[in-house]
Formats: C-alpha cells, sequence, structure tokens
C-alpha cells in the first residue's frame, strides 16, 4: 500500500513505507555530488511533518552544505571525544584525518529545539521521518550522535544560530552512497507479551 494523502492516488509517487523501513540503512561513504535544494527541501518537509508532543512541532533545521563548515564541525567533535577517555580505541580513531565524524557528506542537518522534556523525541521523530524520505529519494542517511558534543561548545553552536535557549538533539548527514550497505532484518525481542 503506497502513501497517499488528501490528493488522488495516480498523481503522487511514493516508496511503500514498508520498503523504506526494511531498505534504510546507515551510511557513511558519500560521492561528492551535491544534494540539490529541491530533494533538501523535501527532507525538511518529512521532518516538519513528524508528529510531536501535544502539537508543537518545535523542531528547527539548521542545513549546513558547506564542505569546509561540515569538516571544521567534524574537527571540534573529534576533539572533544579525544578529551573524553572513550577507551584507547575510539581514542585511536579521533586522532585519523580523515573525516570520521560527517563522513564527508554533502549535506548535514542539525535539528534544534527549545529545551525541554519532549524535544528528544520530537527531534527523534524527525529524524527518523528525514531518513526514510531521504532513502525514497535515492539518498544514504546517518544519525550521527557524537555530534552532540557540539552541546558543550557554546561558540561554534552560536555560529551556527543556535541560541542558548535551545538544544542540539540530533544531527543527520545525508548524501548519495559510494556503495549501499546490504540491508539486514533485524530480530524481534518482545521483553514480555500480555
Amino acid at each position: 500500500m503506497g502513501a497517499y494523502f488528501f490528493i488522488p492516488f495516480y498523481r503522487i509517487v511514493f516508496m511503500e513505507t514498508e520498503k523504506a523501513i526494511m531498505g534504510r540503512r546507515s551510511v557513511r561513504g558519500y560521492e561528492a555530488q551535491s544534494v540539490p535544494r529541491n530533494v533538501i527541501d523535501k527532507i525538511l518537509k518529512a521532518g516538519a511533518m513528524a508528529p510531536s508532543a501535544m502539537g508543537v512541532h518545535p523542531c528547527r533545521f539548521i542545513v549546513i552544505t558547506d564542505g569546509k563548515l561540515i569538516r571544521e564541525l567534524s574537527d571540534k567533535v573529534k576533539d572533544r571525544a579525544g578529551a573524553l577517555g572513550l577507551g584507547m580505541k575510539m581514542a585511536e580513531y579521533m586522532k585519523l584525518k580523515e573525516d570520521v565524524i560527517f563522513y564527508n557528506a554533502p549535506l548535514l542537518v542539525l535539528i534544534v529545539a527549545e529545551k525541554s522534556d519532549w524535544a528528544t523525541y520530537d527531534s527523534s521523530l524527525a529524524a527518523q521521518n528525514m531518513m526514510l524520505r531521504a532513502y525514497d529519494l535515492g539518498l544514504g542517511s546517518c544519525f550521527i550522535g557524537f555530534a552532540t558534543m557540539l552541546r558543550g561548545d557554546r561558540k561554534a553552536l552560536e555560529s551556527l544560530g543556535i541560541k542558548a535557549s535551545q538544544e542540539l538533539y540530533c544531527a543527520l548527514i545525508f548524501g548519495y552512497p559510494k556503495k549501499w550497505p546490504k540491508p539486514k532484518e533485524n530480530e524481534v525481542k518482545i521483553q514480555k507479551e500480555f
């Protein structure tokens, strides 16, 4: 069953929900090709359409296509992560010259919102919508948890237009994959059923 809204079904072409959920994988290698603005807008619209607690829709998007800035942010994250003492293997990984944070992706989207008890959930819902829509559009994506280490760098956040009253909740990268990871089916783990 394809997705449809209040538009006649024959006028739209969307990927089937199950195909998107089962096929989307985290991509960590991208072509140098930039993501066209109309494609970026479709990904952002998917995020804006996500449900939110009490219908507040708090998510705001910081869209970064400047490769130099993405690399600078990657280096800031690596510096902060390396200083945390994450274990020998991870510390060595953070010293690599390669972009091991944003993987040279041509598009980085930061999801920010006013600090609240619900914003983490709202941002995560928006992120999932965006990654599924990106897959539908032929792009790879990856949720970058390490990027939240930028929270401790007020100067960097301010340079990105993130207010003191806001928090960086999610960082997503997008681009055309060098290679699609093989889909794998995860086991359903029911803890208890009543």
